[in-house]
């Protein structure tokens, strides 16, 4: 892909009225195009003023004032595109702000589009297509633990694995060409051992990759938790409870709750989407069984689901649980939880403890609610801590086709010469892919229109 050369130039911040927004120009005539309509103050130059500190400067419009400003230059390479950029730091007024681009424009600037500045920080080799991925996730993350896992991708731990195996391959591939060259002498210059250490090292880290990416994908766009069970099982009290206000309507008379509801409740960094629904029964009245249908639909877009049960008695407990269990064989994609609820009766205490793998919760005991966010939130903390996560659809496919080309160079591990050769470099393709050193134009055009126009 070529590197487009003209100087562009957008806002890069949010829009609306703000205490501050920033204009970024960057490109090899941002300087020039800067200074038309700045004046630096004590009469210096913008090109004299030193990379990377600020300076107070005046923008002028038909030789009025627009504003007051702080200005700063990047000098070539040492930029986030790797271009000269000039960043213009002004009262976050919306027509000072507009007024400023349109003089940049006037000077010779084009509009930048969609993710063009992240596009060209790519295209000088400042960042790889892990690290772009994980940028756009760091800028749409909802929670504290889903910025963690963007930020660590971002700092470049995933491509340093990456480019440290295919180096490894690259080095043993010369080393198998060589013994090419020297097929008839019998010589052998590429180590089995050696090749098979990485590449049984490689399959750990693919496969490790590979389980981070469900806990790293529901974390990113928030876990999805479905309230279940029959009429009065609790749903709405304990929706409310993790709300933190009556937001959900609760009442003795079963059948309340129609339609779903849903909110978003963080907790230990877990933004979590927490749904209610109306309970699970035969009813003759239309729009009950028509809630009742929707939250059997929800069962498979939900990450978690935490099942409900009235512990009125060991026996309704019991086909409550085998209830549940039949639910989980239809919809193994997502994961089930009995919650047994209303733990403050003296049922409820008297069926726990015949029950020690479930739950036992109380919308007045704040300790039980704690226990169970604990649960839901252990599953992403414990997964992500401290590990490389995939952060996009299209790392997770290359990832597959990657695995099963390592099954292909372990069969050929034993054979001759030109067969380990060819899967090697075959094997080197979803390496590259991944890094985006190889890639194409329609992926390279999807990924950067996803961010902001300023990015």
């Amino acid at each position: 892909m070529e590197l487009n050369e003209d100087t562009i130039v957008a806002r890069a911040t949010a829009l609306g009225s703000a205490g501050v927004a920033i204009v970024r120009l960057s490109g090899k005539d941002a300087v020039s195009i800067a200074s038309s309509f700045l004046r630096i103050a004590g009469g210096k130059a913008l090109d004299d003023v030193r990379p990377r500190y600020m300076a107070t400067a005046t923008i002028l419009m038909d030789d009025d004032v627009l504003d007051h400003c702080l200005v700063v230059r990047f000098a070539a390479p040492r930029s986030f595109t790797g271009d000269d950029v000039v960043e213009l730091h002004l009262h976050g007024n919306v027509v000072i702000v507009e007024h400023v681009i349109n003089l940049a424009t006037k000077s010779g600037a084009r509009l930048a589009t969609a993710g063009e500045f992240t596009r060209r920080s790519f295209l000088h080799g400042k960042l790889d297509l892990t690290q772009v991925e994980a940028l756009g996730d760091l800028l749409a993350a909802e929670s504290e633990r889903a910025i963690l896992v963007a930020q660590r991708q971002f700092a470049g731990e995933l491509r340093r694995r990456l480019l440290s195996f295919r180096e490894h391959l690259l080095h043993l591939l010369a080393m198998l060409e060589l013994e090419l060259d020297f097929v008839e002498e019998g010589y052998h210059f590429a180590s089995p051992d050696t090749l098979t250490a990485l590449l049984d090292e490689l399959a750990q880290f693919v496969d490790t990759l590979l389980t981070s990416y469900q806990a790293g994908n529901r974390l990113r766009r928030g876990p999805r938790v479905l309230l279940l069970g029959k009429p009065n099982a609790g749903k709405s009290s304990l929706f409310n409870a993790f709300v933190g206000y009556a937001r959900s309507l609760v009442s003795p008379v079963a059948g309340t709750t129609r339609d779903y509801i849903e909110e978003v409740v963080s907790h230990s960094g877990v933004a979590f989407h927490f749904i209610d629904t109306a309970g699970l029964r035969e009813t003759s009245d239309d729009i009950e069984e028509q809630g009742v249908q929707l939250a059997n639909a929800l069962i498979p877009l939900s990450d978690h689901v935490c099942y409900l049960i009235d512990p009125i008695s060991k026996e309704h407990v019991d086909e409550e649980i085998k209830a549940m269990h039949a639910l989980s064989l239809e919809f193994p994609q997502s994961d089930f939880l009995p919650v047994l609820t209303k733990k403050d009766t003296d049922t409820a205490t008297a069926t726990a403890t015949l029950l020690s793998d479930c739950l036992a919760i109380s919308i007045y005991d704040r300790q039980s609610l704690q226990i169970l966010m604990d649960r839901l939130v252990g599953g992403y903390t414990n997964a992500l801590a401290d590990a490389i996560s995939l952060v996009s659809q299209r790392q997770y496919h290359i990832l597959v086709a990657l695995k099963q080309a390592l099954t292909d160079v372990r069969l050929s591990v034993s054979q001759s010469t030109e067969f380990l050769s060819a899967d090697l470099r075959v094997l080197l393709g979803p390496l590259s892919e991944l890094t985006g050193e190889t890639t194409n134009e329609d992926v390279l055009n999807h990924l950067f229109t996803s961010f902001c126009i300023g990015k």
